[in-house]
């Protein structure tokens, strides 16, 4: 997997709950313990560390197989909703008959859930019985309890006759807790992830997805790294919208003024972040840095969109009016689907140079729904016209795809959900994103 960064790094500062929740605690650096059981000969499996956090690599490796011998990994595990999830690999031990899925590369064969070099493909590729299943329930609280688990992850290892098995725990490595907000009560839908006091940043994060609708439940994993963390719907869940047409920027607009006024938040370093789907949610984020230079303070635009455009249906099946007002007139918008230079309306280039800010971008070159990696690069420019003093940065991915627009590593589903946002094979996106991840905190911390 290879990555291009078009960046621009300059010195810059750092810039009535329904549900409360607490999360299990996960040491900040978990202490690599080996976990093995052996049966039915030298077959040996190691799984470390014991415990991690769900953004965490794991170290696997299989050891005792006759060279040249094909040895089976599969994993099992319940998510929090109580749905049970699986994988199964399968991999060709080299000389010293060992077998580590970061080295050793799965390989086609009957009911392998995938094939390729993925250091946590066993993890990246888990689905449900049914197929695909909701790739966030991993983060969801249980409401019986009002607290989130630890969860047990069962590996098993097998080749011939021989067999072993091993338990490790993934969680949340911070006890964040998490409140929901209503249309109701505040003006928006969202809920509402807050990192312990001790390991608060102080910089916040209003989070939202694109043309799927709905809230995408990832604030845990930014408020785990000390982020409060505010992910909010903006149609397609009750009170709300049924679909992205005429949403008026303003709706972003109050959710940023009720994020500010929260305890523990620098009002002067909020960001927005538009989590791909279509880009929907990347076009609104920019749109936000734009409209509300005073409220927002960075932009995460993941594969983004550098014009506003109209409601489309996926893949751009047709034009269904703007999906955005300000003031309450639509914002400018383009009906051409998926380009970075309107013609129609020149207009609809988002104005990103009044961004004040920092802006992060991603983009994968094997995209197959957006040419995000050309709208990435035409915001680059107009950014690097602005000649601020703010860092920008694009990473390009030229193996992924559409998948990486949203930004959480090794979630179980999000690899094979849905298959049109794959990349130029099926390790491309679960690779690039791990990745990305650790450059992301970086950008958000620095």
């Amino acid at each position: 997997m290879g990555v291009r960064m078009l960046r621009r790094i300059l010195p810059i500062a750092a810039g009535g709950a329904m549900l409360a929740a607490m999360v299990a605690v996960l040491p900040a650096t978990a202490t690599p313990a080996h976990v093995t059981t052996t049966r039915a000969g030298t077959l040996r499996l190691t799984v470390s560390p014991r415990s991690s956090a769900f953004d965490a690599p794991l170290t696997i490796s299989i050891s005792g197989v006759t060279p040249g011998q094909r040895a089976t990994l599969g994993v099992t595990s319940v998510d929090a909703t109580g749905v049970k999830w699986s994988s199964s690999s399968t991999y060709v031990a080299g000389p010293s008959g060992t077998v580590d899925p970061a080295t050793s590369p799965a390989v086609p064969a009957l009911g392998v859930s995938y094939f390729g070099l993925d250091r946590m493909g066993p993890v990246d590729f888990m689905t449900t019985a049914a197929g695909p299943g909701s790739t966030f329930s991993w983060w969801a609280p249980k409401k019986t309890t009002n607290a989130f688990k630890l969860l047990n992850f069962v590996f098993s290892a097998s080749s011939g006759q021989a067999h072993a098995s091993v338990t490790v725990q993934r969680g949340i490595a911070l006890p964040v807790t998490a409140s929901s907000e209503s249309v109701a009560a505040n003006g928006f839908l969202g809920e509402f992830w807050e990192p312990p006091a001790g390991e608060n940043t102080h910089v916040a994060i209003l989070e939202f997805g694109g043309w799927t609708g709905g809230i995408n439940p990832i604030g845990g994993q930014f408020a785990s790294h000390g982020y409060p963390t505010l992910d909010i719907a903006f149609f397609g869940a009750p009170g709300l919208p049924k679909v992205p047409k005429d949403i008026p920027l303003g709706y972003f607009a109050k959710a940023l003024g009720w994020l500010a006024r929260q305890p523990g938040v620098d009002p002067k370093r909020i960001w927005v972040m538009g989590t791909g789907e279509y880009s929907g949610g990347s076009a609104a984020a920019l749109l936000l840095g734009a409209y509300y230079p005073t409220l927002v303070h960075g932009v995460v635009a993941l594969v983004p969109s550098a014009a506003a455009g109209c409601f489309h249906t996926l893949s751009g099946g047709g034009c269904y009016g703007p999906p955005w007002t300000f003031d309450g007139r639509p914002v400018p918008y383009t009906t051409q689907y998926d380009t970075f230079h309107p013609t129609d309306n020149p207009a609809a280039l988002i104005p990103v140079r009044k961004i004040r800010g920092p802006v992060f971008l991603d983009c994968g070159g094997s995209d197959s729904i957006w040419d995000a990696c050309s709208h990435g690069e035409t915001i680059m420019a107009e950014l690097a016209a602005a000649h601020d003093a703010y860092p920008h940065e694009l990473l390009s991915y030229p193996d992924a795809g559409d998948g990486i627009g949203v930004p959480v590593p090794y979630c179980p589903g999000w690899a094979t959900y849905p298959n049109d946002l794959a990349g130029s094979d099926v390790v491309s996106n679960p690779v690039a994103l791990a990745e990305q991840w650790p450059k992301l905190l970086a950008f958000l911390h620095n």
